[in-house]
C-alpha cells in the first residue's frame, strides 16, 4: 500500500465544513425524530409499529430513482434546500397536531408516509452533496469527517430522543427536528453560489433514471463497486440491528451489553474514519477496501466463536475496523467513478441497493438463527466466511483492485 500523497492532506474547503455542520445537525433532528415515530408507535403494538416503519421505508424505495433523476436534472443543492423546507414544514405542523389530536395511528401513518416520500428525495441529493463541494482527491477525507460525525450522532440522537420522548412526546420531537432542519435550511442558503456546477440533465425524466441505472451498471468500476457494496451491505448491515442483540440474548446478557457491543463496533468504524480524515486515504483504495472485508470477517468469525464478554467486546471491535477500512475506501471510489451531473442518481442506486440488500437479508438471517443447529452464532460464522469470500473475490478483479481515487 502507498501512503496518502500530498494533495490528499490539504485543507478541505471551508464551505464543506460549513455544510457538514447543517448535515450534522439536521442528522441529530432526523435521528431524534425516528425514534420518536417507532417509541410512539409501539404503544399500539408490534404490529402496528412494524406497519409504521414499513411505511416510512416503502415510498422512499419506491422513489429514490425518481428523487436522483431530480436531483441531477435541477442541481442537489435545490433539491435538497426543496427536501429540508418540506420537512421543516411537516415536523412544525407535527407539533400542534399531536397537541390536538395524540399520537394517533393514523396520525402516524401519515407522518411516517410523508418522511418517506420526502427522504426519497433528500438522500440522494444529501449523499452526492460532498462531490460537488470539494475536488476529487479530498472526497476520502470528506466522506471519513461525515463518518465520524455519524458515529457521534448515531449515539447523540437516541439519547436525546429518549430525553425528548420522556419530556413530551413526539410533539418534543418534531419540534426539535423542525429546528434542526430550520438551521439547515439557513446553511443551504449561505451555501448557495459556492457549488461545482452538476452539469445539465436535458433528457425526460424516465430516459434520465434509465441514463443513471446505466451508467451506475454500465461502467466496469461502478458496476464492480456495486455489486460489491451490496453484497457486503446485505451481510454486515444487519449486524447492529439485528444480528448483535440476539447474540446478546444468546449469551443471557441485557440490553446495555447489547448497546456496549453495537457501540463498540461503531468506535471500530469511527477509529478508521478518524485515520482517514487526519492523514488521508491510502492511493490504492480499492486494495485496502478489499482487506478491510477480510478484516471485518475475522471479527465476525470472532463473535461466533468467542464466549468471554472482553473478548467478544474486542471482536466487535475488529468488525468495525473492518468495514471502517472498507466504507472508507470503497465510498470515494465509488464517487469519483462517474461526474458530477450524474451523482444524485448514482447516490439514489446505491441506496435503493443496499435497501433492497436490508429487506431480503433481514428475514433470512433472522430465520436462520432460530433454527435449530444453526442459531445466531452458526448465523454470525457464515457471513464471517461469506465476507471473507467477497473479500477474496474483489482482490482478483484488476478493476477494483488497480482503482486510484483521480
Amino acid at each position: 500500500m502507498t501512503p496518502p500523497t500530498d494533495s490528499d492532506t490539504q485543507s478541505i474547503p471551508a464551505r464543506y465544513w460549513v455544510w457538514l455542520f447543517g448535515a450534522a445537525v439536521s442528522l441529530l433532528g432526523d435521528l431524534t425524530m425516528m425514534f420518536a415515530i417507532g417509541w410512539s408507535a409501539t404503544q399500539h403494538g408490534g404490529r402496528v409499529a412494524g406497519l409504521v416503519l414499513l411505511l416510512a421505508a416503502a415510498p422512499r424505495a419506491a422513489l429514490l430513482l425518481i428523487g436522483g433523476a431530480v436531483g441531477d436534472r435541477f442541481g442537489a443543492p435545490k433539491v435538497l434546500l426543496a427536501s429540508c423546507v418540506a420537512m421543516f414544514v411537516l415536523t412544525a405542523a407535527l407539533v400542534p397536531a399531536t397537541i390536538a389530536l395524540g399520537e394517533t395511528v393514523s396520525l402516524l401513518i401519515v407522518t411516517a408516509l410523508a418522511v418517506g416520500v420526502i427522504d426519497a428525495f433528500f438522500m440522494p441529493s444529501s449523499r452526492s452533496m460532498p462531490r460537488l463541494l470539494v475536488p476529487p482527491e479530498q472526497i476520502p477525507r470528506a466522506l471519513a469527517s461525515f463518518q465520524v460525525t455519524g458515529v457521534v450522532f448515531a449515539v447523540t440522537g437516541t439519547a436525546v430522543g429518549g430525553l425528548l420522548v420522556r419530556w413530551s412526546g413526539l410533539t418534543a420531537a418534531a419540534g426539535f427536528d423542525a429546528l434542526t432542519f430550520a438551521v439547515m435550511i439557513v446553511v443551504l442558503l449561505s451555501l448557495r453560489g459556492t457549488t461545482a456546477p452538476h452539469g445539465r440533465v436535458t433528457t425526460g425524466m424516465f430516459r434520465s433514471i434509465v441514463d443513471g441505472v446505466k451508467m451506475a451498471f454500465g461502467r466496469p468500476l461502478t458496476r464492480t463497486l456495486l455489486i460489491t457494496m451490496t453484497i457486503a451491505a446485505g451481510l454486515l448491515m444487519p449486524m447492529d440491528t439485528l444480528l448483535l442483540p440476539l447474540l446478546a440474548r444468546d449469551h443471557r446478557w441485557d440490553a446495555a451489553t447489547a448497546g456496549l457491543l453495537i457501540a463498540c463496533r461503531s468506535v471500530g468504524v469511527g477509529v478508521i474514519a478518524l485515520r482517514i480524515l487526519t492523514r488521508g486515504a491510502f492511493r490504492r483504495p480499492g486494495l485496502v477496501a478489499a482487506l478491510g472485508l477480510l478484516l471485518g470477517s475475522v471479527g465476525v468469525i470472532g463473535l461466533s466463536v468467542l464466549d468471554p464478554l472482553p473478548l467478544t467486546i474486542a471482536a466487535a471491535f475488529v468488525s468495525g475496523v473492518g468495514v471502517g477500512t472498507f466504507t472508507g475506501h470503497v465510498l470515494p471510489l465509488l464517487m469519483n467513478s462517474v461526474e458530477r451531473e450524474y451523482q444524485s442518481r448514482l447516490q439514489s442506486v446505491v441506496v435503493l441497493c443496499q435497501s433492497l440488500a436490508l429487506v431480503v437479508m433481514n428475514p433470512v438471517l433472522g430465520s436462520l438463527a432460530d433454527v435449530n443447529g444453526v442459531g445466531i452464532t452458526g448465523v454470525c460464522l457464515g457471513i464471517g466466511i461469506a465476507s471473507a469470500l467477497i473479500g477474496l473475490v474483489a482482490l482478483t478483479r484488476p478493476v477494483l483492485r488497480n482503482a486510484t481515487v483521480s
